[in-house]
């Protein structure tokens, strides 16, 4: 994907950073950057790059992300929950935000690997050419676009994880591999496979934060008590502290009673894990955004609920990553 004509609208980043228009407009003329060529006056679009310096003021600089809280693993045993399009929403944003960020695909479908561009996933390395052959980490890693990287996932992950299964301390794998890269980058976030599988086992031990991405529906409720208690008997066993652990409700519809049920089940048994008055709700904009390789900001009306909600859950993660205690108010 060629993102060079792509950007956000003073609206869009009003909606990421929390604050009003008047503030970011004043923050777009001190910086005195030009809209993109293909943008109209009326609605005037800014450079990847430009967007990144203007928001960076109002998010990364005053929001620096504590060195024990960048690592994020998107999981769930239930696949279709929607991991890979909260993942890919969340990462892309923040990098947008001015963050620099990594993803790593561990779902061998390779399904964040296409959305971000790479459809063709099969000639890229994987995870799998970095533990088992020793590859450096420059190798393995492709630039999406400024702020924003990834290493990429495919069918290789089937060996890493045969290999994984015969290594004495394979929980510990992905850390011994990647632990240094936490220097580089102010996230890293894992697309896990929806299985109880070695690299994701590797994947938790590394994480400081486990976003459970769930359906408000009926069948991933039933997921949650296994999920919990094989996460805690994991980690006890590890003799580990247990990731922080943020429930995501994903897909909810405002006029659905199952989704309404769902959400009260949530609340009453797992209320400390969520965000208050917080769910994804469904939209048609996430499809589209999977099958145009495209963030959310960079094709979706100004009054996309898709956009609204991914808007606060970046604003979510920075506030459960932050080394300042003082998040947005900072800034208001």
């Amino acid at each position: 994907m060629n993102y060079d004509e792509y950007g956000l609208n003073t609206n869009f980043m009003c909606a990421l950073s929390g604050l009003n228009y008047s503030r970011i407009s004043r923050a777009v003329s001190a910086a005195e950057v030009a809209p993109l060529p293909n943008s109209t006056k009326r609605n005037a679009r800014y450079s990847i790059h430009d967007c990144r310096k203007i928001l960076s003021e109002f998010t990364k600089k005053l929001n620096p992300i504590s060195k024990g809280d960048k690592v994020h693993a998107f999981f769930n045993f239930k696949g279709g929950t929607g991991k890979t399009s909260i993942c890919y929403q969340v990462s892309t944003h923040l990098a947008l935000c001015g963050y620099n960020v990594l993803v790593v695909d561990t779902d061998q479908q390779g399904n964040t690997t296409s959305t971000m561009g790479y459809t063709d996933n099969t000639k890229y390395p994987s995870l799998y050419d970095g533990i088992e052959k020793n590859l450096p980490h420059d190798k393995l890693i492709l630039n999406v676009f400024e702020g924003l990287d990834l290493i990429p996932a495919n069918f290789s992950l089937v060996h890493l994880e045969k290999i994984l299964r015969d290594k004495t301390h394979r929980e510990f794998a992905i850390k011994r591999y990647l632990s240094e890269m936490e220097d580089k980058y102010d996230f890293i976030f894992f697309d896990c496979n929806p299985s109880v599988s070695h690299i994701n086992r590797s994947v938790l031990t590394f994480s400081n934060h486990l976003n459970i991405v769930t359906e408000t529906h009926p069948y991933s409720l039933q997921v949650l008590p296994v999920l919990m208690a094989d996460t805690e008997t994991y980690f006890n066993e590890l003799e580990l502290d247990t990731p922080k652990i943020f429930i995501i409700p994903n897909k909810y519809e405002d006029r659905s009673t199952t989704s309404a049920e769902a959400m009260s089940v949530l609340v009453n048994q797992y209320g400390e894990m969520l965000e208050p008055d917080f769910a994804v709700r469904k939209s048609e904009d996430f499809l589209k955004s999977a099958r145009d390789h495209l963030p959310l900001s960079f094709f979706c009306k100004s009054n996309s609920i898709a956009f609204e909600d991914i808007s606060d859950l970046v604003r979510i993660i920075i506030k459960h990553s932050r080394a300042s205690e003082n998040l947005f108010e900072e800034i208001a």
